[in-house]
């Protein structure tokens, strides 16, 4: 019984880091909806960089995410001459920058879906690594250790599933940068694509939520397990 509530424990921990890795990530990157059809271009030379030495193919897609967005390369305005711009290591900061000012983001609902996506990934790490410390330290797994966090899961669950359906939702309005730029045509609408696809990063951000579950289940395993040993 002993080994089996440690297995569990270490499974949970482990899923529980997993979850977080994946909510972070997909929180930052821009991934979410993508233009299906905007092919790489190869540039040797261009204006906007200096110091282009040979032929570079870069991509030219348009991404928008909760937190970032990408605009095709074509669609780039060129910077000032007298900026000087290392194009391989910066290129994909100018193409993909991140809201950097929460009055940026667009729409209502796209705000109120970052707020709660980030919030929620904030808890769920700070969970993660008390978690983690109970793990490590045999005398702080208690029951109410494990109900405790199994509860702020389910929270993080609530909140992140919130977000990502409020995001979804977003889409049919002009501010949001897909429709309004027409990088997804006009047939954008909520759960309807229109030109683009599901991105890695939302898939991503997706299967993160709903492994929470998992979490939650072997988080009351091991409460289970612990009131056995207990006993």
């Amino acid at each position: 019984m002993v080994y089996a509530y440690k297995a569990t424990a270490g499974v949970w921990c482990t899923l529980s880091f997993f979850i977080v890795v994946g909510s972070i990530v997909s929180f930052f990157m821009p991934f979410w909806l993508v233009k299906t059809n905007e092919k790489p271009i190869t540039i040797e030379k261009d204006n906007n960089f200096a110091d282009i030495q040979r032929a570079l193919t870069i991509d030219n897609h348009a991404a928008c995410g909760i937190m970032s967005y990408c605009i095709p390369y074509n669609n780039l305005p060129h910077v000032n001459e007298s900026v000087v711009l290392n194009f391989e290591k910066e290129a994909h900061l100018v193409r993909c920058p991140l809201y950097t000012d929460f009055s940026a983001i667009p729409t209502v609902f796209g705000k109120v879906s970052s707020v709660l996506f980030g919030a929620g990934t904030v808890i769920l790490l700070v969970s993660w690594i008390f978690s983690a410390i109970s793990l490590c330290y045999g005398y702080m797994c208690d029951v109410s250790t494990y109900l405790l966090i199994s509860i702020v899961q389910l929270f993080c669950l609530i909140i992140n599933g919130v977000a990502i359906l409020l995001w979804v939702l977003s889409w049919d309005k002009d501010e949001f940068k897909c429709r309004g730029e027409g990088y997804c045509g006009d047939e954008l609408e909520p759960f309807k694509l229109g030109d683009c696809e599901l991105g890695w990063a939302f898939l991503l951000g997706l299967a993160s939520t709903g492994s929470i579950v998992l979490a939650i289940f072997f988080g009351c395993l091991s409460l289970f397990l612990q009131k056995q040993k207990d006993s």
